[in-house]
């Protein structure tokens, strides 16, 4: 079931392809545009009109099946008479002329050198601010992109490039083309003074860093084990999605945006002495999550940026063991636990109109915590079959949170919904006072847990560790009341009690030693 998130939906179309012809300068910011989409048609009962999201530009003409159609513009939607007697299963070709100074979604400016570039920048829905579309995560399309613009830009898209030719005196026109559905989003294109770095170019996936020349020589130090990286998620995930990958350096908001195919970094981020290559996992993680497996909304965001975070601390694991692994997960726990400290909400809050507060740690390091407690609930070997299973089976589609719910139900054979409810309907994680006490006579540790917070309960496996010097026995209890008592046998009195010592809980945990042992 969809969650309200504000979008005035038309089930009835479904956008099959974007097809971009765009027409800059560098003497003004206007853009002159055609967009040809392919609309396919999922009922025979129509509305006499087609809504599509466009902002800010100034329509020209509209052309539905060849012929002009009459249209109107308001509030930010350009409304299409559509013709009668289509039915269901038929695809409707819509061409629409237009231009206009963007206001956002399409960035025109200086970069950091002084050099005029301009930028893509759709999250989560500035799409419509530069071309007429479908603006919403759930309805993906294939997208074309033919560039023209003067000769000195490099053009980098989504997809594979199909031709660079010589147009207008002094302009270039660049033809770049995704095959892959994608959401309107992530469709983007970069214009800048590149110098285009290929890396491995016997490789079947061609990689490519796109960096501004003055800072070039930095960028294989700047991305990090790019190639490394590929290869794990693929091994991890399934097939590389999408026809190549480009590494940006672009003058836009996000310190990295997983656009398919181009990811577009923050150009500071690249330089003498940078490293980004927790960003870069993040962003290649997101060609699986995000780009491919599509969340059909934006307040399931977590299907997205819950994987690419922990998708950077598994690539992390991999590469450099366990113990970095564990520090990245810490890491990610204070920067939640600092957040909740401010702000209260849960992971799904349908409530957020503003779009923007989605970015916030609850979407992404506790939503990466989310996955890394389902792993260790399931197993690994249940974790990672149902990881992929739930790959393969929105590969190229959209999914919801219950949708990784039975994936993860069949891959485990376990039920999961008290799971999904607790970590991401409640606005909390557990808070809990331990204390302990040794019962020499029966030769047990006597442990009683409480959990704190209010009004959330937690349903936890808790493992707990208890020293005796450089010796120390573990215990794996369950708590599943707010306040609980446990009876663990020991070889005599424990030196302290450790809760959690290998950082498998999004927990706070406080542990005292009481009363005198028996």
């Amino acid at each position: 079931m969809m969650v309200d998130d504000g979008y005035p939906r038309q089930p009835q179309y479904d956008a099959l392809h974007y097809d971009l012809a765009l027409t800059l300068s560098d003497t003004s910011n206007v853009i002159w545009g055609e967009a040809k989409l392919t609309i396919r048609l999922r009922s025979s009962t129509l509305p006499e009109t087609l809504r599509l999201d466009l902002k800010e530009m100034l329509v020209a003409q509209v052309r539905v099946e060849q012929r002009d159609a009459a249209f109107d513009q308001q509030r930010g939607a350009l409304n299409i008479a559509l013709p009668d007697r289509m039915k269901s299963g038929d695809t409707l070709d819509v061409t629409v002329a237009y231009h206009g100074e963007p206001q956002d979604g399409l960035i025109i400016a200086n970069n950091k050198f002084g050099q005029r570039c301009i930028f893509a920048d759709n999250w989560p829905d500035r799409a419509r601010y530069w071309f007429p579309s479908l603006d919403h995560p759930s309805d993906k399309s294939t997208v074309s992109f033919s560039v023209t613009l003067p000769a000195h830009y490099t053009v980098v898209a989504n997809g594979r490039l199909r031709n660079v030719r010589e147009s207008m005196p002094g302009n270039k026109t660049w033809e770049w083309s995704e095959q892959v559905a994608i959401p309107t989003y992530c469709m983007v294109f970069g214009a800048a003074d590149f110098t285009v770095i290929p890396i491995d170019t016997s490789a079947a996936l061609p990689i490519s860093y796109y960096v501004y020349p003055e800072e070039a020589s930095h960028a294989r130090e700047n991305f990090g084990r790019v190639q490394d990286m590929v290869q794990f998620f693929t091994a991890r995930f399934g097939a590389y999605p999408f026809e190549k990958l480009a590494l940006v350096q672009s003058s836009t908001r996000y310190g990295g945006m997983e656009n398919a195919s181009a990811i577009f970094f923050a150009e500071n981020s690249i330089g003498n002495g940078r490293n980004i290559e927790g960003t870069t996992a993040h962003e290649i993680a997101h060609q699986w999550f995000g780009n491919s497996a599509t969340a059909a909304d934006w307040h399931h965001l977590w299907l997205s940026e819950g994987f690419a975070t922990y998708g950077e601390a598994l690539f992390v694991e991999h590469a450099d063991g366990i113990e970095k692994f564990r520090e990245n997960m810490k890491a990610k726990r204070e920067n939640y636990f600092n957040f909740a400290s401010q702000a209260r909400g849960p992971i799904l809050d349908s409530t957020i109109t503003n779009y923007m507060a989605l970015l916030s740690p609850n979407n992404y390091a506790k939503a990466a915590w989310v996955l890394h407690m389902l792993r260790n609930v399931v197993g690994d070997e249940a974790f990672w079959r149902g990881v992929r299973g739930y790959y393969a089976r929105y590969e190229r589609n959209n999914a919801l949170t219950q949708d990784f719910r039975i994936v993860m139900e069949e891959a485990s054979g376990m039920p999961l919904q008290w799971f999904f409810q607790q970590w991401l309907a409640q606005s909390d994680y557990p808070r809990v006072r331990a204390q302990w006490r040794w019962l020499a006579e029966t030769q047990r540790i006597e442990l009683v847990l409480r959990q704190i917070q209010k009004p959330s309960f937690y349903r936890v496996p808790i493992a707990i560790t208890a020293q005796f010097g450089a010796h120390a026995e573990s215990h794996q209890i369950w708590m599943e009341k707010r306040e609980q008592s446990f009876f663990l046998h020991a070889i005599r009195e424990p030196e302290h009690i450790v809760l959690d010592p290998e950082a498998q809980l999004l927990m706070a945990a406080e542990v005292t030693k009481v009363g005198k042992s028996d």
